[in-house]
């Protein structure tokens, strides 16, 4: 073996460690970069109005990404918290995709393919948190 861990729960572990600390820590950088620190942009490319929303918006995501770097020294009940809070995220991108959708009377390739990413997302990294166990007890 080369030093990787063999056991299913250790094996999941990891990766949703590793989804916490890469995943939802770039989801806070780009976050701050995009509505943030290049709001205005960012807003005009979108063709949408910016202004307080966004960059409060942009301080959701790097809170996301706070979190899941914390993760790496608070595990337990923490995990559960950063897996609501990326639940919650999921349920954003599935509402505003399809509200695109709706809005414009299209079903856009994009759309359909960041609502099937979304979904199935979600499922891996419930999946992972089951087969990771000790993380869905209550204490």
């Amino acid at each position: 073996m080369l030093g990787f861990p063999g056991e299913m729960s250790e094996i999941s572990r990891v990766l949703l460690l590793h989804q916490f600390v890469v995943t939802f820590g770039l989801v806070g950088v780009i976050g701050y970069v995009v509505n943030i620190a290049r709001a205005e942009q960012t807003a005009k490319m979108l063709g949408w109005p910016g202004g307080p929303f966004q960059v409060k918006y942009g301080f959701s995501q790097v809170g996301l990404g706070v979190m899941g770097i914390m993760a790496i020294w608070f595990q337990g009940n923490f995990w559960v918290g950063v897996l609501v809070t990326m639940y919650i995220y999921g349920l954003s991108g599935l509402w505003s995709h399809t509200y695109v959708m709706i809005k414009n009377r299209k079903a856009d390739g994009d759309s359909i393919g960041n609502l099937i990413m979304d979904v199935v997302y979600q499922t891996f990294i419930t999946v992972l948190s089951v087969w990771a166990g000790g993380i869905w007890v209550m204490s």
